[in-house]
């Protein structure tokens, strides 16, 4: 499901593992959206890691319902429904911000009671600000839009989920 990594992407992916070797123990785990980028990624971090990656449509990017497939161009902007914040309404059919944040809740519940010393997680830009928003302690409504996430980012963060202190890759 998706589309492939280019060149570029490969490249970008090779760094991104030289990257998460340096911040995480071998052996750490791995888990990566279902979609087929992310997948491409996770491959050359779980080589230098030595571990295989699992996958879990949890950490894909938000759906965009009738505008997948869609450049901005091709769009008509939609009337925002009143009374309702941006982040709640599930434009075109796809998913809300609000409802990324919740399937990225439940992973990081998941993530925290297999009590881990350090994972690696591989996402998408939209998704990994959810993530962070989460662990920063802000809403889906007050996320970091400004922050820069180019292809290949690797965002490390020592993180307490639940009783324990662990470090959480995100590529």
């Amino acid at each position: 499901m998706g589309i492939p990594l280019t060149m570029l992407g490969r490249r970008q992916a090779r760094q991104a593992a030289h990257t998460v070797a340096g911040l995480v123990p071998h052996d750490t785990p791995i888990i990566a959206s279902d979609q087929k980028r992310a997948r491409q990624t996770a491959r050359p971090i779980a080589r230098v890691l030595g571990v295989p990656a699992t996958t879990d449509p949890r950490l894909r990017e938000q759906g965009l319902g009738a505008m997948e497939g869609h450049t901005a161009d091709d769009l008509e902007p939609l009337p925002q429904p009143t009374g309702v914040h941006p982040a709640d309404v599930r434009w075109a059919g796809g998913e809300s911000l609000a409802d990324v944040a919740e399937r990225c809740r439940s992973l990081l519940d998941d993530v925290a009671a297999r009590d881990l010393p350090a994972i690696v997680l591989v996402t998408h830009g939209d998704t990994m600000r959810v993530l962070l928003g989460i662990l920063d302690g802000r809403s889906h409504r007050d996320l970091d839009w400004d922050l820069p996430l180019t292809n290949g980012s690797v965002i490390a963060r020592d993180v307490n989920l639940s009783e324990s202190h662990r470090r959480l890759s995100l590529s």
